[in-house]
C-alpha cells in the first residue's frame, strides 16, 4: 500500500506540473513574439522548486533590469551605509574672507548632488571665512578620472537618461523644465534659472489629447559665446495642464560653473579667477567642508524604483574606483562587478555589463543567472534593502500605474527594463499561498516593446498558482 500511494503521490505532481507548463504555454502562445526571441523563468523558493524555464540559459539584453545587478552589488560591495563625499579644499592663504589662491571641489562620484545640495556646499563655505576668491575654481575629477563617453542608446541626446557619469555632476546634468497653461497661452519655466540661458517658446496649444505628450515637443538648442538658447517647437495640449521634462543641454562643466557663480555670488561672493576642471589629484591642500550624501540604503530605491539610469551608472564605476581601480572605465568597472559577484559564488558566466544602468546594446545575461542572483539576494543580509527598492506592482515607481486591477497588485516587487525592441521584467511574486517566487521574463524580439500584457499574464498567474 505504501508503494502505491508514493506512486500516487508521483502522478498527482506531473499532472500539477504538466497542467502549469499548459497554462503558460496557453499564456505564450497568444504573444507575437518569435519563439527564440524571449526567456521566461519562474522558481517558487519557498519550496525549491523550479516552476518553468524557457530559454534559460540565452543570454538575452535585460534593458533596465541589469539595475538589479549594479544595485546587489553595491549593498554587497559597499554596503548600505555607504555615502559619496564632496569635499571643497583650498590651496593659498584664507585673511579676512579673502582666499589668496585657488578653491578645489572635489567630487567622488556622487550622482545624487542637488542644486540644493550644492547651494549648501557653497553657502557652509562661505560661513567657514571665503567671499572673495582670488585664484581659480577647480573641479578635480580625478576620483573617476577622464571617461570616454559611450554612445547614446537613441537620437534623443538631451533627454536625461542619455547622460553620461561623471566625478562631479550637479542636478544630474539636468534642467528642469515646466510647462503649464494659464489664459489659453503656454508658460514655461526652468529650474534651476540659469542667467546664460535662454528659452523662446514657439509651442502650440493643441486641444486633443496628453498621449505621448514629450514626442510632441520639438526643442533645439544653439550655444552662441557664453548664452545658450532652446527654442522649443511642436505643440503642447490643454488636457496636459502641467507637465516638467528634464533635459541636459549643457555640459556637466558650463552647468558647474554657471550654477556655482550664481550662487556664489547671491551669497554675496566674489571670484577674480577661471573655473578649470582637471583629473590629477592635488596634494598640498586645506580641507574646509565636506558634503556627504544619503546612504546607498535610499540611493537605492531611486535606482530601482525610479530606473535611475546616470545615478545607477555612477554607482558601478564607484565600486571600482574605491577598489584602487584607475584609470576607470565603465567596460573595467562591469568586469570588477562581475569578477567580485563570482568570487562570492555567483553563477554569472552569461553576465555582459558595460554600464551600470543596462544603457546599451551590447549587455546580456541569461534568466537562469539572473534567477540564480536574484535568489541569493533574498537570502542575503540585506535582503530587506535589496527588495524594498524594487517597484511594487500597482502601487509605486515605475509600476505605480500597471496592474492596479490585478490580484498581484501590492503582492510583487518587480523591476522593468525597456529599450527599443527589448523589454523585461524581474523580480519577487508574493504569492497567494504566502510563498515566494522568482520571476525573469526578457524579450528581445521586434514586438517586444509590445508584450506587456503577456507579461502581466504571466506574472497574475504565478501569484494565483
Amino acid at each position: 500500500m505504501r508503494i502505491l500511494f508514493l506512486i500516487f503521490l508521483l502522478w498527482v505532481n506531473t499532472v500539477f506540473a504538466d497542467s502549469d507548463i499548459d497554462a503558460i504555454n496557453k499564456i505564450l502562445n497568444r504573444s507575437e513574439l518569435s519563439k527564440g526571441n524571449y526567456s521566461l523563468y519562474i522558481k517558487n523558493i519557498s519550496k525549491r522548486e523550479k516552476i518553468f524555464s524557457y530559454n534559460e540559459q540565452k543570454a538575452f539584453n535585460p534593458a533596465s533590469v541589469m539595475k538589479l545587478v549594479s544595485t546587489y552589488a553595491g549593498l554587497q560591495l559597499l554596503g548600505p551605509q555607504y555615502q559619496w563625499k564632496t569635499e571643497v579644499l583650498y590651496k593659498g592663504n584664507i585673511k579676512n574672507k579673502h582666499l589668496y589662491g585657488d578653491l578645489i571641489i572635489k567630487g567622488y562620484g556622487d550622482p545624487t548632488l542637488t542644486y540644493a545640495d550644492f547651494s549648501e556646499i557653497i553657502e557652509k563655505v562661505q560661513q567657514k571665512g571665503i567671499k572673495y576668491i582670488h585664484g581659480n575654481i577647480i573641479i578635480d575629477e580625478s576620483f573617476f578620472g577622464e571617461l570616454k563617453n559611450q554612445d547614446l542608446i537613441d537620437d534623443k541626446k538631451y533627454r536625461a537618461y542619455n547622460v553620461n557619469p561623471k566625478s562631479f555632476v550637479v542636478n544630474e546634468n539636468t534642467i528642469n523644465f515646466n510647462f503649464s497653461i494659464s489664459n489659453e497661452k503656454i508658460n514655461i519655466q526652468t529650474f534651476p534659472e540659469i542667467p546664460t540661458l535662454k528659452v523662446i517658446n514657439h509651442l502650440k496649444l493643441t486641444d486633443q489629447d496628453c498621449n505621448e505628450w514629450k514626442d510632441t515637443l520639438g526643442y533645439e538648442v544653439e550655444t552662441k559665446s557664453n548664452v545658450s538658447e532652446i527654442r522649443f517647437n511642436g505643440s503642447f495640449d490643454k488636457a496636459c495642464e502641467s507637465k516638467d521634462i528634464n533635459l541636459s543641454i549643457l555640459s556637466a562643466n558650463r552647468l558647474s560653473k554657471d550654477l556655482f557663480e550664481k550662487i556664489w555670488k547671491i551669497h554675496g561672493g566674489v571670484i577674480e579667477g577661471e573655473f578649470k576642471n582637471t583629473y590629477q589629484n592635488f596634494t598640498d591642500t586645506h580641507k574646509i567642508y565636506e558634503h556627504q550624501s544619503k546612504p546607498l540604503s535610499l540611493v537605492v530605491r531611486d535606482i530601482n524604483k525610479y530606473s535611475q539610469n546616470l545615478i545607477a551608472r555612477n554607482l558601478l564605476l564607484t565600486m571600482l574606483a574605491e577598489n584602487n581601480g584607475n584609470p576607470i572605465t565603465e567596460n573595467e568597472a562591469g568586469r570588477f562587478t562581475k569578477e567580485s559577484l563570482m568570487k562570492e559564488k555567483l553563477k554569472l558566466d552569461s553576465l555582459e555589463m558595460d554600464n551600470g544602468a543596462g544603457l546599451s546594446r551590447n549587455a546580456k545575461i541569461n534568466a537562469g543567472d539572473l534567477g540564480f542572483l536574484l535568489e541569493k539576494a533574498y537570502s542575503n543580509l540585506y535582503m530587506p534593502e535589496f527588495i524594498s527598492s524594487l517597484p511594487n506592482i500597482g502601487i509605486d515607481g515605475t509600476l505605480k500605474n500597471r496592474g492596479k486591477k490585478l490580484s498581484v497588485a501590492k503582492h510583487a516587487y518587480l523591476k522593468t527594463g525597456s529599450i527599443q525592441s527589448v523589454s523585461a521584467i524581474a523580480g519577487y511574486i508574493f504569492d497567494k499561498n504566502n510563498d515566494v517566487k522568482i520571476f525573469v521574463f526578457m524579450a528581445n524580439d521586434p514586438k517586444a516593446n509590445e508584450s506587456s500584457k503577456i507579461q502581466d499574464d504571466l506574472i497574475e498567474w504565478t501569484y494565483l498558482n
